[in-house]
């Protein structure tokens, strides 16, 4: 395996106020399985829009779906072969007051990086790395930041304490969400998982389960706690 894809969405709000968790979902292809699955994307996206006479040039976001609408997509997304990753963070928990589009864009691109990190562990003989993210994700001036990123601490961090480091590249593309079907699929289940943590509602997510091969809650040793637990939870470890 030289090569993977990583089709990416968010749901939720970096900043506060914004509401308590943050959610990245991507969805892993492999660069060759692309073309076909992103046909059969369309297919999925197309057909749906249709039963439900929405405009052709329209957008489907997840947030926007009724209860049936959500179960019908994500039975259509999910079959033998697809991969999810996600990680969600606990704003509440987080030490960055995020509330600066630049601070925004670090946390956004240090989770990123986990979801990679973990990918490539999972696959060492990786050679490359292709991340398709929606054009919204991140301010126009920060969109440079994240490639580069990527490969300081997943490459060049690893020179310190090992005598060899294989390459690896990574390639960021920043769409519009309408024009890539993976990325609004990625949209979908990313809002289904949202769900279990902004509204305690886990019946998506038990859809989505078998079809996930990682999940990150961050931080680990205090996501969820309120104030009080948290305290507890640190004086405890002392």
């Amino acid at each position: 395996m030289k090569s993977i894809n990583l089709y990416m969405d968010e749901s939720g709000n970096l900043g506060p106020g914004m509401g308590r968790y943050f959610l990245i979902c991507a969805l892993e292809v492999q660069e060759e399985d692309a073309k076909s699955l992103g046909k059969r994307a369309g297919r999925v996206i197309n057909r749906f829009k249709i039963k439900h006479e929405l405009p052709k040039t329209s957008e489907i976001k997840g947030w926007k779906l009724s209860d049936e609408q959500r179960i019908e997509l994500i039975e259509s997304i999910l079959f033998r072969g697809i991969k999810v990753r996600y990680i969600v963070l606990d704003l509440e928990q987080t030490t960055m007051l995020l509330k600066k589009p630049d601070d925004k864009n670090a946390c956004f691109n240090y989770l990123v990086q986990l979801i990679v990190k973990k990918l490539l562990q999972d696959y060492p003989e990786l050679e490359k790395v292709n991340l398709y993210l929606d054009n919204r994700s991140v301010k126009i001036g920060n969109r440079l930041s994240l490639k580069p990123y990527l490969y300081n601490k997943l490459v060049l961090e690893k020179l310190e304490s090992s005598s060899y480091v294989k390459r690896i590249e990574f390639e960021t593309h920043y769409m519009e969400s309408e024009s890539c079907y993976l990325i609004e699929w990625a949209d979908i289940l990313a809002n289904a998982l949202y769900k279990k943590y902004n509204s305690n509602n886990s019946y998506y997510y038990m859809m989505i389960k078998p079809y996930i091969i990682f999940e990150s809650k961050f931080p680990s040793k205090s996501f969820g706690l309120n104030f009080t637990e948290n305290k507890k939870n640190e004086l405890t470890h002392e």
